[in-house]
C-alpha cells in the first residue's frame, strides 16, 4: 500500500492568516496551494493508470481540523497520452487530501489517499 505526499512552500504571510483564523483563511489558502500545479499534478499523477496525465484541478472543500492542519479535495480531469498523439479518453475523479503546515520550515506536506494494490494491469 502507498500513501502519495507531497511538501510544498508556503510564505509566511498566508501562515499568518491561517495562525490569525482569518475567516478567509480556507480561501487564502486554498488558492496559495492551486499555484503550485507541478507538485499538485505530482500528486494525483500518482493515481492515474499507464499514460494518463493531469489536464486540469481544481481544489475545493478546504476545512481546518485544526489551526495547521486539515483537508480537502481535488477534482482533476486527466488525458490518455499514446505516443505523440492526443487521444479523447478522459478521467473524471477527485482525491482527498489532507494537510499539515509546518510554519517552521514553512511548509504544506499534502497527503493523498491511500492506493490500493492492483492485481492486475486488466483493470484498466
Amino acid at each position: 500500500m502507498k500513501i502519495p505526499e507531497e511538501k510544498l512552500s508556503i510564505s509566511n504571510n498566508i501562515i499568518q492568516a491561517v495562525v490569525d483564523q482569518s475567516s478567509n483563511a480556507p480561501k487564502i489558502l486554498q488558492e496559495d496551494l492551486s499555484n503550485h500545479k507541478t507538485e499538485i499534478s505530482y500528486l494525483i499523477d500518482n493515481y492515474l493508470p499507464g499514460r494518463y496525465k493531469v489536464s486540469v484541478f481544481k481544489i475545493t472543500d478546504l476545512i481546518f481540523g485544526a489551526e495547521l492542519q486539515g483537508t480537502f479535495k481535488i477534482s482533476y480531469n486527466a488525458t490518455e497520452l499514446s505516443g505523440c498523439e492526443l487521444t479523447e479518453t478522459e478521467l473524471d475523479n477527485f482525491i482527498n487530501v489532507s494537510f499539515e503546515i509546518d510554519k517552521d520550515t514553512l511548509q504544506v506536506i499534502l497527503t493523498g489517499e491511500e492506493i490500493r494494490e492492483r492485481d492486475s494491469f486488466e483493470e484498466f
